[in-house]
């Protein structure tokens, strides 16, 4: 038997995936413990959206100098854009970290490449990575039902980003791996300015159709402004709920568990309604593809 919330929580997942001018975008915000499957939720969703919505656009920020997770999903699923300038390196970590080119991990090797030249069956061979100029070339030569990995110079031009994006006037999807690292807490100067700007731009998502999705282990990392725009949010086994929700709340969340078989349990808010779900954990490291981006650090002009 369905408990009440179950449907509540199944309710909720309903409305975020759902495409209403009426409810407009969502922000949500997901949280948990080290490996309570915060970035298998956002491949879940990601996945969902796909599927559902294939004509839309989804972009992913993937953190830096880390396993890309966009590999678990499926290749064929994946889109590289880089902007011009960043000189961003993919390299495999299971060959000690030595530079790959994208077009091999998509081809498997040289050899298969030649040999579907030769056969016609592809066109020349060429890096399966798009360098973009600015943000309108970045949404053009975006691809739609597909993951686009976007790979900028600093974190913090992701604000920029979805400043932008507010104005596509279509629904446009984004996902980010650690909030934190686009708009930590404490900011200071520039960094300031800008988040404040960011704030009111995640506050109006539910006045256009744009859906944030974002994950973080400490909510406290990210900037209070921006974390408090959150409408839905969606709670892993060790969360730790923002200081202005109830002890009532943190007491749910402290009695969930972790199941790698039949899910991770998990509650979820919205608008002041709770439910109950589970994620299972299907997402798992693709022993093929350990591959990282490494960007060389700049001089932070937001400082």
């Amino acid at each position: 038997m369905v408990s009440k919330p179950e449907i509540q929580g199944q309710k909720i997942i309903q409305r975020i995936l759902s495409r209403d001018m009426d409810h407009g975008g969502v922000l949500c915000q997901i949280t948990g413990s080290q490996g309570s499957g915060k970035t298998s939720v956002l491949l879940a969703l990601m996945n969902e959206v796909i599927s559902e919505h294939p004509n839309e656009k989804i972009f992913f920020r993937e953190q830096h100098n880390a396993p890309l997770q966009c590999f678990k999903i499926g290749r064929k699923f994946i889109h590289f854009l880089v902007m011009e300038g960043v000189g961003a390196a993919f390299r495999d970590r299971n060959n000690h970290l030595s530079h790959v080119d994208l077009g091999q991990v998509y081809f498997k090797s040289k050899e298969v490449i030649d040999s579907l030249v030769k056969n016609k069956e592809t066109s020349e061979y060429e890096p399966q990575y798009k360098l973009v100029p600015d943000f309108e070339d970045l949404w053009n030569k975006a691809e739609r039902g597909k993951i686009n990995v976007v790979v900028f110079d600093s974190d913090y031009t992701w604000m920029d980003f979805m400043h932008w994006l507010r104005e596509v006037g279509e629904w446009v999807n984004v996902f980010v791996d650690e909030m934190a690292d686009i708009c930590p807490a404490n900011p200071r100067g520039m960094l300031y300015q800008k988040t404040i700007a960011f704030a009111s731009d995640m506050g109006a998502v539910r006045r256009c159709m744009m859906n944030v999705f974002y994950n973080t282990q400490t909510v406290s990392d990210i900037d209070w402004r921006v974390r408090r725009k959150a409408m839905t949010q969606i709670f892993l086994p060790g969360a730790i709920a923002d200081k202005t929700m109830s002890r009532v709340t943190q007491s749910a969340i402290d009695g969930l568990t972790k199941n790698p078989k039949e899910g991770n349990d998990s509650w979820l808010s919205m608008d002041g309604e709770f439910g109950r779900t589970k994620f299972i954990d299907i997402y798992k490291p693709n022993p093929k593809y350990h591959i990282e981006i490494h960007v060389p650090p700049k001089e932070d002009k937001n400082a």
